[in-house]
């Protein structure tokens, strides 16, 4: 059932028993879908008026009914009792000792998940709320011997592989869920608590990307590419008052003192109309919006010296279709985005001539996948950039899409690695050795 429910690949030690109880459930809910939607099915043909004009005050004696109900009801206990309560008991009971596990502190807020680890020590600095600001979140006082080698991070939760972690949850504002979709933890974040989870990955990042591979049809993206006709500038007439905004302007304007007013690429607002109007501007140079943000140009569009102001792959923004436009272009050729920024390459690429295109682990970009279709690539293996990632599966505000961290399960050895560059970072540079700079500095006299 697992593999048609759209789960992402688990990388956590307790993966597999959560996602067997939420394939036993989807069991449970497919057959009593089918169940009571065969035995009202069979109600309404059975009972149907033209079979029973006259009403039975009786109705049905037979007990069937109610053994269905029992043994509903068996099930569900049986998966409450024999699954859900003993999975959830070890989650919340069976803690793994702080010494043998990394521990880190989670502090949620409107919109961003603060991570802090304590240094070698193994000890949390002290925090205060007098000391939060842009600059310092989480209020740590580095001041505390305990906090002078302690490690924070904004929305970049690194772990080592196959050991258990455990995370202090807490929130500064609202309530925030934590989720971690590939490693089966959601916890939610609750102001004036601090709620501990743990988990084990047992996959790495790099892995789990593995296990994400698809593939991305060059070919397809390309298919799309077309002529695409481009709105004219014309004279319009303007008044104050008046609003035009999906209109843009295809020249500068400015008072009779040559102060600008307005300049190529605004749109017709209300301000704009009245500013122009104010100014004794009764028609300009405008046209519609052409609103082909979604799509990239297929070829270079250069001005007379040869320079190119719009080039191949680039985005048709509003800005840049005004420079086509007013280079006399009426169309251009253009596809649809690919929208594949978030994905990256899986594996090297080269052209017929054996000359790199794309390394493994390289950004998904136009450019990209035009380079892949001139060398004759129609397909290609392509995997998420951040299959790990922080979710926020509570609404905590207006914000709440920008609420995003990422999650990097990494071996031992580079786990440290990155550690130790992170407390690299935060030790001051090594003092010059005293005696060497007084030597240095005094000139030795010999007496006359």
């Amino acid at each position: 059932m697992e593999q048609y429910l759209g789960l992402p690949p688990d990388g956590s030690a307790h993966g597999p028993a959560i996602d067997h109880l939420i394939g036993l459930m989807h069991w449970v809910m497919l057959v009593l879908f089918v169940g009571w939607g065969t035995f009202y099915l069979y109600t309404l043909i059975r009972f149907r008026r033209s079979k029973n004009p006259t009403a039975s005050y009786t109705g049905v004696k037979s007990h069937v009914s109610n053994y269905l109900e029992v043994g509903v009801l068996l099930v569900e206990v049986i998966l409450l009792v024999g699954f859900s309560i003993p999975l959830w008991s070890k989650r919340v009971d069976s803690f793994p000792a702080e010494k043998d596990a990394i521990v880190v502190r989670v502090v949620a807020e409107q919109f961003a998940w603060n991570i802090h680890y304590p240094g070698k020590d193994g000890k949390f600095g002290k925090t205060s709320p007098s000391l939060i600001d842009g600059e310092n979140p989480l209020g740590l006082d580095r001041n505390d011997p305990d906090a002078k080698d302690d490690i924070t991070t904004i929305n970049q939760l690194n772990l080592p592989v196959n050991r258990p972690v455990i995370i202090y949850l807490s929130s500064k504002d609202v309530i925030h869920s934590f989720n971690l979709p590939a490693f089966r933890v959601k916890q939610d974040a609750i102001p004036g608590m601090r709620i501990p989870l743990w988990f084990t990955p047992t996959k790495t990042t790099d892995q789990i990307r593995e296990e994400m591979t698809k593939t991305f049809s060059v070919a397809e993206a390309m298919k799309n590419a077309r002529m695409i006709p481009l709105p004219q500038a014309r004279m319009m007439s303007i008044a104050k008052g008046s609003t035009n905004s999906d209109m843009v302007l295809m020249q500068d304007y400015a008072d009779t003192q040559g102060n600008a007013i307005a300049s190529k690429g605004d749109r017709l607002t209300a301000d704009n109309v009245n500013a122009l109007s104010t100014a004794g501007v009764s028609q300009v140079s405008a046209r519609s919006m052409a609103k082909l943000d979604r799509y990239v140009s297929m070829e270079d569009v250069k001005d007379s010296s040869g320079t190119a102001v719009v080039s191949k792959n680039d985005p048709l923004t509003e800005d840049a279709v005004s420079k086509v436009i007013g280079m006399g272009h009426t169309e251009i050729m253009a596809r649809q985005n690919s929208n594949m920024d978030t994905y990256v390459v899986m594996q090297s690429y080269n052209d017929k001539s054996g000359n790199p295109i794309a390394q493994k682990g390289d950004p998904m970009t136009e450019d990209l996948i035009t380079k892949l279709n001139d060398a004759g690539i129609s397909e290609i293996s392509v995997g998420a950039a951040t299959p790990t990632e922080i979710a926020c599966a509570q609404l905590c505000g207006l914000g709440h899409y920008r609420m995003r961290g990422y999650i990097t399960v990494q071996s031992e050895e580079d786990f440290q690695k990155w550690f130790d560059a992170q407390e690299a970072a935060l030790a001051p540079p090594p003092a010059a050795d005293s005696t060497a700079q007084s030597a240095a500095s005094t000139t030795s006299t010999t007496p006359q």
